[in-house]
């Protein structure tokens, strides 16, 4: 295995949208956040997009969303975890009104309408490819779909070690937290907030583990005025970060919550709504801008560790290893995958698919 400590930095995207993730490379496996965003009251239609890879799908998510901006919605950017140039769905919301989803129903994350009709259709694609071209490349596509899939079993098994390796990381860690210590400044941090007036979290990955490695968007730190970043030691940032999500709980605060794509039950960051406050973990100073920058290391008895202190660098560095196969064979996935993409584009008329992208944006907004 090639040895490059740039496969574990983070690359930090600016869209300039309301960008994030649905669901996550983790270390449990596949992880969709998918219900969460999608089945819930403020959406009143949901389009389920299918079609294989290269058939367009994430480009007539975009050009619907744009359509629909362009007519005063406001639009939700759902990015690929495994492929963060790609869209895996938006959302269409406006004032008054219930809002418009389109998401890619493909696997991993595969959507079939239970609601079909009334509030949910399905969209092919798939109607526009010359499914004659394809057969005479079957056995191709097969053979690197299986290749795709064995690279994807060994990702999830360097993942499967990085979270037992936290595992391992946080038990040797607990005796040392300071918790009383992080509670009073977690309410300290959210005092002087008033109550709110319904407490309904909306998920909103701002990270994702996948084929680009590991990929950041600013998403939180652009929409607040203020901003709280917290510099992790030894994981006790998660604690901080729960505390505060219960604690913007018992004060019924509007609230977006961002899991950590690794072990999704922890938090990376969260974002309050009414005060414009985001609260975003960082240990690699990727938060640019006017910040508040809170060290968790005072919350850490680090210098009580000596007898834990071999065993939980060993931890960590083969956390780092673990993470460092993990995204070397979802690069791999990325080079099969466009190879796949590539027989599928050239077996599609995109000409016929342009003009029904045309139409349908029509029938839910107009000309």
């Amino acid at each position: 295995m090639k040895k490059s400590g740039k496969r574990t930095s983070v690359t930090v995207r600016s869209t300039g949208e309301d960008a994030y993730f649905a669901a996550s490379n983790s270390a449990s496996g596949f992880h969709s956040d998918y219900p969460a965003c999608f089945e819930n009251a403020r959406i009143g239609r949901l389009y389920a997009v299918k079609g294989g890879p290269g058939t367009g799908k994430s480009r007539f998510l975009r050009e619907v969303a744009e359509y629909g901006a362009a007519r005063g919605r406001h639009a939700e950017y759902i990015y690929c975890s495994s492929d963060p140039d790609s869209l895996d769905g938006v959302i269409l919301t406006q004032e008054g009104q219930t809002g418009i989803a389109l998401l890619d129903a493909t696997a991993p994350h595969v959507y079939e309408p239970n609601r079909p009709g009334y509030r949910e259709e399905i969209v092919n694609l798939g109607a526009f490819w010359d499914a004659e071209q394809l057969r005479a490349r079957a056995g191709e596509i097969a053979a690197l779909n299986r290749r795709k899939q064995e690279a994807y079993r060994r990702a999830y098994r360097y993942l499967a070690g990085y979270g037992e390796m936290t595992a391992t990381r946080d038990e040797l860690v607990e005796p040392f937290l300071r918790k009383d210590a992080i509670r009073k400044f977690a309410e300290k941090l959210i005092r002087d907030l008033p109550q709110g007036e319904g407490f309904n979290p909306q998920t909103a990955l701002i990270r994702s583990v996948g084929m680009r490695g590991i990929v950041a968007f600013d998403t939180y730190a652009a929409m607040a005025e203020k901003r709280c970043v917290v510099e992790d030691c030894r994981g006790s940032a998660a604690i901080l970060m729960e505390t505060i999500y219960e604690l913007a709980k018992e004060k019924q605060l509007a609230i977006r919550v961002s899991h950590d794509p690794l072990i999704p039950e922890k938090l990376d960051g969260i974002f309050l709504k009414d005060a414009k406050l985001a609260i975003l973990v960082s240990g690699e100073g990727e938060i640019k801008g006017e910040h508040r920058r809170v060290s968790m290391r005072r919350f850490v008895e680090t210098g009580a560790m000596h007898d834990v202190r071999g065993e939980l660098n060993f931890a960590e560095r083969m956390r780092r290893a673990m993470l460092e196969g993990a995204v070397e064979m979802l690069e791999e996935v990325r080079n099969i995958h466009f190879r796949v993409e590539d027989i599928y584009i050239k077996a599609m008329d995109f000409g016929a698919k342009e003009t029904f992208t045309k139409a349908f944006c029509e029938s839910l907004f107009g000309k």
